[in-house]
């Protein structure tokens, strides 16, 4: 008979992990200031109230709102854009959206969007966000469009 234990159930082991885990970027909670998550087809738009359903144009704005550090979701630029001209006293701590290709979240103001008729957003700001200016380039060319930084799209007119 073998009376050796195995370690790998044991509760010093399992709390030992999972304390570690907590303090490993990326394994606990988010950044406070970080990209919030985003339920596809259940969280809202904080601006227009439709369903978020298109990931390719979600944005976000951490704010310091009366909860704290929050994030609000937004499913179009546009909206993005309307909510922050609407709430001009609200602080905000920083802005993520979606890269159009990779769908992965990155800061908006290192970006670029491509404005073209013919891209079809949730709320018409014909917009897409890049995180390289070459894929931008790339999509504009094709959809005969413009690319423009992010002080240039954030002065577009709103609809």
């Amino acid at each position: 008979m073998n009376t050796r234990r195995s370690h790998i159930g044991s509760p010093l082991l399992i709390a030992a992990l999972l304390s570690l885990c907590t303090m490993m970027p990326g394994c606990g909670e988010e950044a406070e200031d970080g990209p919030p998550k985003i339920m596809l087809g259940e969280s809202s738009c904080a601006e227009c109230g439709m369903i978020i359903s298109d990931e390719r144009f979600a944005t976000a704005t951490v704010i310091n709102g009366t909860r704290g550090i929050q994030p609000v979701l937004f499913d179009d630029f546009n909206c993005q854009i309307n909510f922050d001209h609407k709430y001009p006293e609200t602080e905000v701590i920083t802005r993520w959206s979606h890269d159009y290709p990779g769908l992965m979240w990155s800061p908006t103001g290192s970006g670029w969007f491509v404005i073209a008729p013919t891209i079809r957003s949730p709320m018409a700001s014909n917009m897409a966000f890049f995180r390289d200016r070459e894929d931008a380039e790339t999509m504009a060319h094709s959809v005969s469009g413009q690319v423009l930084d992010f002080d240039t799209a954030w002065a577009q007119p709103k609809k």
